[in-house]
């Protein structure tokens, strides 16, 4: 409760600093905020869809990820190349539609005649006011990184609405977990506020969308660009293997190297088998000459039969002919056979004929039948015919594979390079195509993954102002300088080594403080202060009685000092006015008249008596009040303070306590440990002297009121009991 007391006594001790100070503040705060500029604010919104879509690969939520990408949208739109295009269209936008005394949808007038005021004459004359784009366009190209340059020291310096600390006041911030991003601007200009959030969503849109998709469509671009040149690479190596097989007249070279070695073989049987039958019939047409002798060389000078034999071996020739290079698969090819075959049959019969016409001769020389055997000597001339025409085809085609062996060898090893080659180029360009396809699922994972962003609110044009908040800052400006002056008395108050009261004497001196003096400084109440003080001193008086002697015994009462000029004589007068007023017989004794302090037995007294003897011819003193130098002056005898009934150190409560009093009381303290050794405080306020006294004169209620509050006297009253 001591603690609530102190702190009551506290306010109560600064009460008018408060008062006049918070007073002082807030009027002046009440007067000046109607000099104020109106404020607008626009709010919007952004749904970006972070934290709720989903991947192609089925990965789940990162939430790092997800605040990143906050983070990122948030450093995007407060980035110097956003903020600089949005400054760029907020003055297309004034320079094209602003008028110098009307307010628009885009800027108000005044704000208009300001800017064209520091805009110079060649920037103007950028201006299409038909144009907004031309004018914007016109503004990028004379914009350079040059603090010559008009734009650039615009957006560079702090300059209203257009400057980067202007655009830096756009607050951006995550509404809680969701996906939506919160956009909020406050300006002096209600159509280049509203402007400001428009143009700073367009372009964090922009901006998102060109670093979202640029590496990859980088990416994509790459490998098109990679997938064309190798299409066209394989394509030029198809067609080179095409016209080669073309020239070489080549359909499938595998399969045709195929059927060719097998023809080869089989042909090489047929060749050998006819071989063996081409012997044979010229072996029995041999015999047969033999035994026919000059008959066979007559029949075959015959004309007739030779043209005969000829056509035999023309027919046979030209059916194998047909048969082995031709193949069986022609229809044309198979009635040719078959129209041959049916001649050589004829021709076969007209042997015949001829044969049956031979009849001159009948029997050989060795008497055998002449037309049996002409009969088989002709068959025989028919084979060998047929044998020879067969083995001529069949060598003819030997040949002809062997040829072709020999030409399809080199151009087997050509159609081998030209087809590794395409299968290189058929590599690359599957992996080219397959780069391609994983850039564009990256892409198509990237739209899934980081969705667009989507405005859910355009920012509207705000038709009120915020109003200059009057009622905030006038509460504010009386807590603040209430809150102010306390802290700075609190400070003081924790700081200070003034001795000033009660408490503060006692945690600094070690003293008990028994009372305390008006003194003459309070002008406020000259006309009371005779009274204050007779009241102090009698309150100190009675205070002092507690510890008199009985009647017969004198009783001492030292005032001591610790430096001159703190009031002991002043009290003096006081205290022996009261007690002279009480009866009592007070003998004042002071160092400068009634003893000498530079004396030896003065230094060396053990007891009053020593340096001072009371007149025989007075009456005998019941106080006697002994007035000493202060101890930084001169010293004072030890056995005497410790001989009186009350050592009283005055002390001025205006004055700092130093560390050198601290030093020159604790040993007195010792020396005089189970004697009264008390502070008294003189030249103290009126509330210190308050604490001790009670109220003071005059008593007024509000000063009664106040007193009684800073005592926790909440429900006190005054009125006395009859």
């Amino acid at each position: 409760m001591d603690i609530l007391l102190i702190i009551s006594q506290f306010f109560y001790r600064i009460r008018y600093w408060l008062l006049w100070g918070t007073l002082i503040v807030t009027g002046l705060v009440i007067y000046f905020p109607q000099f104020l500029p109106f404020s607008y604010t626009v709010k919007s919104n952004l749904y970006t869809g972070v934290s709720s879509t989903t991947t192609l690969d089925g990965s789940t939520i990162n939430y790092a990820a997800i605040n990143s990408t906050f983070d990122n949208l948030i450093g995007i739109a407060k980035s110097h190349t956003t903020l600089r295009n949005v400054s760029y269209r907020l003055l297309a936008d004034s320079y094209t539609y602003g008028e110098e005394w009307q307010d628009n949808e885009y800027i108000q007038a005044k704000h208009y005649r300001q800017l064209l005021e520091m805009t110079p004459p060649e920037v103007l004359e950028l201006v299409d006011r038909d144009s907004v784009n031309v004018t914007l366009r016109n503004i990028k190209e004379y914009y350079t990184d040059n603090h010559y340059n008009f734009f650039y020291n615009l957006f560079n310096r702090p300059i209203a609405f257009y400057s980067l600390e202007a655009l830096n006041g756009i607050e951006l911030k995550r509404a809680g977990n969701s996906d939506i991003l919160d956009i909020s601007y406050t300006s002096a200009d209600p159509g280049l506020t509203q402007k400001t959030i428009k143009y700073l969503i367009d372009e964090l849109i922009d901006a998102y969308e060109v670093i979202r998709f640029k590496a990859t469509n980088d990416v994509i671009a790459y490998f098109e660009e990679q997938v064309r040149k190798t299409k066209a690479a394989l394509n030029v190596e198809e067609d080179d293997l095409m016209h080669y097989n073309v020239q070489q007249g080549i359909i499938n070279y595998g399969e045709e190297t195929e059927a060719l070695s097998a023809t080869r073989y089989e042909v090489d049987d047929r060749v050998e088998e006819a071989q063996r039958t081409y012997q044979a019939a010229v072996s029995l047409r041999e015999m047969l000459d033999e035994r026919m002798d000059v008959r066979a060389q007559m029949i075959r000078n015959n004309t007739n039969l030779l043209k005969e034999l000829d056509q035999v071996t023309k027919l046979n020739q030209s059916i194998l002919e047909h048969e082995i290079f031709a193949g069986a698969n022609n229809d044309n090819n198979n009635v040719s056979i078959e129209q041959d075959k049916l001649r050589l049959k004829q021709v076969e019969a007209n042997i015949n004929n001829i044969s049956d016409n031979l009849n001159e001769f009948s029997f050989t020389k060795e008497g055998v039948g002449i037309e049996e055997m002409i009969a088989e000597w002709l068959l025989a001339l028919v084979n060998e015919a047929k044998a020879k025409a067969e083995l001529k085809v069949l060598q003819a085609r030997q040949q002809d594979i062997r040829d072709q062996y020999a030409h399809m060898a080199p151009v087997g090893t050509q159609i081998s390079r030209k087809e590794r080659a395409i299968g290189i180029a058929e590599d690359n360009y599957r992996i080219q195509l397959d780069g391609l396809a994983k850039a564009h699922l990256r892409l198509k994972n990237i739209e899934m993954s980081t969705s667009n962003l989507q405005p859910l609110s355009d920012p509207a044009f705000p038709l009120n102002d915020n109003g200059r908040k009057r009622m905030l800052y006038v509460i504010i400006a009386f807590l603040g300088s209430f809150v102010f002056i306390t802290c700075f008395f609190l400070l003081i108050e924790v700081l200070d080594r003034t001795l000033r009261d009660k408490y503060r004497s006692q945690r600094l001196s070690g003293l008990p403080v028994i009372a305390a003096f008006n003194g003459i400084s309070n002008l406020k109440y000259r006309g009371f202060l005779r009274a204050c003080n007779r009241a102090a001193a009698a309150y100190s008086c009675r205070r002092l009685n507690k510890l008199f002697k009985p009647k017969g015994e004198p009783t001492i009462i030292n005032l001591l000092s610790v430096h001159s000029g703190e009031g002991k004589s002043f009290l003096a007068e006081f205290f022996m006015k009261y007690w002279r007023a009480e009866g009592l017989n007070v003998k004042y004794l002071n160092y400068e008249t009634d003893f000498d302090v530079v004396n030896h037995n003065y230094i060396q007294a053990s007891s009053l008596s020593d340096f001072w003897q009371p007149d025989a011819t007075e009456e005998p003193a019941d106080l006697i009040l002994v007035e000493y130098p202060s101890f930084n002056n001169s010293s004072v005898p030890l056995p005497v303070m410790q001989e009186a009934d009350v050592n009283l150190l005055v002390a001025n409560a205006c004055r700092l306590w130093r560390d050198s009093d601290t030093a020159t009381i604790d040993p007195l303290k010792e020396a005089l440990e189970g004697k009264p050794f008390m502070m008294y405080l003189n030249n103290a306020d009126r509330e210190v002297v308050e604490s001790f006294t009670g109220e003071l004169p005059p008593h007024t209620a509000v000063h009664s009121f106040l007193s009684r509050l800073a005592q926790f006297g909440f429900t006190s009253q005054q009125n006395a009991v009859r």
